[in-house]
């Protein structure tokens, strides 16, 4: 009866670290423009997208844009994918990925839009 309760204990612990430690990689952390250009890991930032010049090549499916933060800094992102359908539409975006060769290689976008229930102003 007591090794049952041995390997019974051992499975549960076992599963309990396995979906810790699953949740911990799936954990992305915001940081600031300065600090994704510094940091080695997978991480997201968020700003406002300069529509004036956003570059999207349909036939190698990579989209190019400006964006600030709210301090005023600007980041290019790179995503390659298709563009999201109400992209024009997004007053921030969340970008997931990695800054490298100068530019912040994202690999998943979230668009943040304005509510068609929320009055005009």
């Amino acid at each position: 009866m007591r090794v049952r309760w041995i390997i019974g204990g051992v499975i549960v612990l076992s599963a309990a670290i396995w979906a810790f430690s699953s949740f911990n990689t799936s954990l992305t952390a915001y940081v600031s423009f300065a600090e994704a250009k510094e940091r080695d890991n997978r991480v997201q930032i968020i700003g406002k997208v300069t529509h004036d010049d956003v570059r999207y090549d349909t036939d190698s499916l990579l989209l190019v844009f400006d964006m600030l933060n709210d301090e005023g800094d600007m980041i290019t992102v790179v995503y390659a994918g298709s563009m999201p359908g109400n992209f024009d539409q997004a007053t921030k975006v969340v970008c997931k990925g990695q800054y490298r060769d100068g530019r912040f290689q994202a690999d998943e976008l979230l668009l943040k839009c304005p509510s068609k229930y929320e009055g005009e102003s």
